[in-house]
């Protein structure tokens, strides 16, 4: 009964249209995957998702102020009955911190997250002194 009321079941028109217009805007788009940039004692640490590839399907690189993470998860041919994992070039460019150091990153790919350790540069110290005046 909630079938022939309700206009998003598997079977109806609509969401097959749907479905299909959505797949047409967002064909040959670049996937962003998940990141946090978090902040630590002397480093930054980039973690993104990276499910299912391996270090050799992964790039990691400089581009002026930015890290880039590129990637490639390959299709593979098979008969399916549901497919919600996403295929194609996945792209991402995380914009580094004024006081990171480009020296010295490294980067591991454990367990479909990817890690990257972003020295930081020692704080000049305080931004405000005061000055005294005389007189």
């Amino acid at each position: 009964m909630l079938e022939r009321i309700w206009p998003f079941t598997r079977r109806s028109k609509f969401r097959k249209a749907l479905d299909e217009a959505l797949e047409k805007a967002f064909e040959g788009a670049d996937f962003e995957p998940s990141s946090e940039l978090v902040e630590e004692e002397g480093r930054y640490l980039l973690r993104t998702e990276l499910p299912g590839l391996d270090k050799k399907d992964v790039q990691v690189y400089l581009e002026g102020p930015f890290l880039i993470i590129e990637a490639e998860r390959k299709e593979e041919q098979r008969k399916r009955h549901l497919s919600e994992i996403y295929y194609g070039r996945i792209y991402r460019s995380i914009p580094l911190p004024a006081d990171a150091r480009l020296e010295g990153i490294q980067a591991r790919l454990r367990r479909g997250v990817l890690e990257v350790e972003i020295p930081r540069a020692p704080s000049p110290g305080p931004a405000r002194r005061s000055i005294a005046i005389e007189g």
